[in-house]
């Protein structure tokens, strides 16, 4: 995989005044440690061309393995933070797994999340912040899943009372924004009260059939739902990257690895 494709996505709310442009966001999700240049220089300065108002990471920057090598990351990270870009991270299941069991990966996610921190980057581990720019209140919340909704073959029930037990009740006053790794559960979220949504995970199902979509998640569940793209229900919307690395399965097929540029307008 030499190179990524930028996708946009306009995302209407009625939080906005009618026809306003809203912030612009770049999301980052499952690079996986890959490597866009020398100290991912080439992901960076993509970044930096959108000239968003922040970027919001939607998990699995690195891959969570025994002595793995978090430089591609950190590096994005760093660069990203002296170009005075405000960056919000979400855990996905790599990073959690780091953190739920010290006991095989030592004291990696303790070093990693240092790294951050001291660069500036705002770490969200079931927890919230407030960002207003361009006349819009928001609330940005980044969500850990629990493990088991990540093991293959799961078929587990998740539901709204499970994030107002780990988030509270959102402020229906703000647009708020979840980032939260598993587009699986959307529904979910959407009834919780997420605004928007801001997935990976599932690698735009590695494999893509035009006109069909992704063939396979890594919960080996055929033809997901909420593959890659825009989606829209209750209104509400989710915005699923198809993601800017690989793990394991190290082949894309007709599915170009992606860096997401989210604008948000007045309905």
């Amino acid at each position: 995989m030499s190179d990524f494709r930028v996708f946009e996505y306009e995302v209407n709310t009625a939080k906005l005044p009618a026809g306003a442009a809203g912030p612009v966001f770049v999301m980052l999700a499952d690079l996986h440690n890959f490597s866009y240049g020398p100290g991912n220089e080439r992901l960076a300065e993509a970044v930096l061309a959108q000239k968003p108002d922040a970027v919001l990471v939607a998990g699995d920057l690195l891959v969570g393995r025994p002595g793995a090598d978090f430089t591609p990351a950190l590096e994005l990270m760093r660069r990203l933070r002296e170009a005075e870009l405000p960056v919000y991270y979400g855990n996905g299941n790599h990073e959690y797994r780091l953190r739920l069991h010290p006991e095989h990966y030592g004291t990696m996610y303790e070093r990693y999340t240092a790294k951050l921190k001291e660069y500036g980057v705002t770490l969200l581990e079931n927890e919230s912040v407030d960002f207003e720019i361009r006349g819009l209140k928001m609330e940005i919340f980044g969500y850990e899943l629990p493990e088991p909704y990540y093991k293959k073959f799961c078929r587990a029930i998740f539901r709204k009372e499970d994030l107002y037990r780990a988030l509270g009740k959102p402020d229906e006053g703000r647009y708020n924004i979840l980032l939260s790794h598993n587009p699986v559960y959307f529904d979910s979220y959407a009834l919780w009260g997420a605004d928007l949504t801001l997935s990976g995970h599932l690698h735009g199902g590695i494999i893509r059939i035009p006109g069909i979509g992704g063939v396979i998640t890594p919960q080996v569940k055929l033809f997901p739902r909420y593959d890659a793209g825009h989606f829209r229900k209750f209104g509400k919307d989710l915005v699923v990257s198809r993601g800017l690395g690989t793990h394991t399965v190290n082949i894309r097929i007709f599915n170009p690895a992606e860096l997401s540029v989210i604008r948000l307008k007045g309905e």
